[in-house]
């Protein structure tokens, strides 16, 4: 048997580490408070209350496993909240659960950077053993993916899911359709991916086709066939409640499927507004994160070709067998996110192994039609390799500096010099969340994932508001549809009167180009100038 050459293994951890490194960049910087985090990124900023709750002090064990265990945010699975936890009890030991960058650093790099290097390692042993120069062509060009860099940017679950799902694909080609232990390993992995994030029921196509060519292969008989498929749907289902435990309460239960059914709801339809589905509507994010078409459809027909091989033919019809069904769903039922794709899209990126070559050797006097299709292949590889490149390198930069250039930011210390007649009074602010609003002595805030209509802002009766001139021009714009017509009217009649500068009961004193600015009119009255209040 050939020597695995040390160097190459040596390069795969060196590119880890230096890599590791790079992301941390970005992810110290422009998280100097739980407000600039959910600026930036609402998700965070909702679920770091999650996990303050999870790891607080408790008076008893008891207490503790119930905050712990019964997390209530159940629009992610239980697997990402424990890990997330477990990262995050040494600040709650040390007393700095409150130092939010060093908190989202390390969650960012530990929940999503760590686990994507380790899926993306998993997925060149998988192809190349780490035996060729191949793996670390390989494995630089799967991270330069834009959306693996993107996905590195934020605490979210995605990486986990992409592991698990590489894992899931690990077992069940090592298990050469014999459907032995890694095969039921196969299912214990899937109900920890399912657990986190119900993609993982999407590998029905590819387990099925495992078992299926045992069959085919007399690998297994019938009677075996039988018993491990329902020996696989067992333990995929106890492992899918073992890791999510609070499915066992009722009450906790009922609010698991109720998250379920509102999260589907918004996916397929849309938040407020009616999303646009299909390749066409998907095609312009698929494009920014994951290159260009020509690339896409010469990834499809090399893992088409590399069936057809014999050698290679297992593996990659596992991978295309995962990757079909999760992406007919994201592009037929739900609105695209790039992290939808990122777990079936990066093994199938993976199969382009196939096409580079292990020494570079090019006679021009016995050239065949296959190595001039493998030359085209290359280029087109190489020059996808750059592009990702340029890419991710933007992307980096603009991550780093994200908080310097930041028009929220900006807006918020322009509009807090406009309202300096506020100091010392209490205030209640209203303000779109993906604009920044900091803790501010004697100011309560409040912000709505929803659209706002007249009825909520005369039921709160805001001192101020602040609105995000986006939300205003998304919503106005003239081919929005709403997912409730009668409630979307109303929103738009109320987003309209803002964009014209008429909200009943209130006067705008500041027209930005990121933000508008509105006081309610009797406190305008009582602390400005007259000028300003018309």
């Amino acid at each position: 048997m050939k020597k695995k050459p040390v160097w190459i293994r040596i390069s795969l951890i060196a590119i880890s580490i230096i890599f590791f490194i790079i992301l941390a960049i970005p992810n110290a910087k422009a998280s100097e408070n739980i407000a600039m985090v959910s600026m930036f990124e609402p998700d965070e900023g909702i679920m770091i209350p999650v996990i303050k709750s999870m790891t607080a002090p408790q008076e008893s064990v008891k207490d503790f496993l119930y905050y712990f265990l019964l997390y209530g945010y159940y629009f992610y699975g239980f697997p990402f909240f424990a890990s997330s936890a477990l990262v995050t009890f040494p600040f709650q030991w040390l007393n700095q659960i409150n130092n939010i960058q060093w908190l989202m650093l390390t969650l960012r790099q530990v929940i999503s950077v760590l686990p994507m290097i380790l899926a993306l390692l998993l997925l060149v042993y998988m192809h190349d053993r780490f035996k060729t120069v191949r793996s670390v062509v390989l494995y630089l060009f799967l991270l330069l993916v834009p959306a693996i860099i993107s996905n590195g940017f934020w605490w979210h679950p995605d990486g986990i899911v992409l592991l698990l799902a590489v894992i899931v694909l690990y077992f069940l080609y090592t298990d050469a359709h014999k459907l032995g232990w890694r095969f039921l390993l196969a299912a214990f992995f899937c109900g920890i991916l399912t657990a986190t994030k119900l993609v993982g029921a999407y590998f029905f196509m590819a387990v099925a086709i495992a078992i299926i060519w045992g069959l085919v292969k007399k690998d297994v008989t019938w009677k075996k066939a039988i018993l491990m498929s329902a020996a696989f749907i067992g333990i995929m289902f106890a492992t899918f409640i073992a890791s999510n435990p609070f499915l066992l309460i009722k009450s906790h239960r009922t609010l698991y499927i109720n998250t379920f059914r509102k999260q589907t709801g918004l996916l397929s339809l849309g938040y407020g507004i009616v999303y646009n589905r299909g390749l066409k509507a998907s095609w312009p994010l698929m494009h920014q994160y994951y290159g260009e078409v020509v690339f896409l459809i010469a990834t499809l027909g090399i893992s088409v070709w590399n069936i057809i091989k014999k050698e290679t033919r297992l593996l990659h019809a596992l991978i295309l067998a995962w990757f079909i069904p999760l992406t007919i769903s994201i592009l037929t039922f739900s609105h695209y996110k790039y992290q939808y794709w990122l777990p079936v899209a990066i093994p199938l990126f993976a199969n382009w192994h196939t096409i580079l070559p292990e020494k570079f050797k090019l006679n021009l006097k016995n050239i065949s039609f296959r190595q001039v299709g493998q030359m085209i292949l290359l280029i087109l590889f190489l020059i996808q390799f750059i592009l990702f490149g340029v890419q991710s390198t933007r992307m980096l930069v603009e991550r780093t500096f994200r908080k310097e250039n930041s028009a929220e930011v900006i807006f918020y210390d322009l509009a807090m010099n406009q309202l300096e007649p506020l100091e010392g009074r209490s205030v209640f602010a209203y303000y779109d969340y993906r604009l920044y609003m900091p803790p501010k002595d004697n100011w309560a805030t409040e912000t709505s994932f929803e659209l706002l209509d007249y009825d909520f802002i005369q039921s709160r009766n805001f001192d101020v508001l602040f609105l995000l001139q986006q939300r205003i021009r998304d919503y106005l714009n003239p081919n929005a549809v709403g997912v409730d017509p009668e409630s979307f009217a109303r929103s738009q009649a109320f987003y309209q009167d803002a964009k014209d500068g008429t909200i009943e009961g209130y006067y705008l004193i500041f027209d930005h180009e990121t933000a508008l600015l509105y006081l309610r009119q009797d406190v305008c009255l009582r602390d400005f100038d007259p000028d300003i209040c018309h």
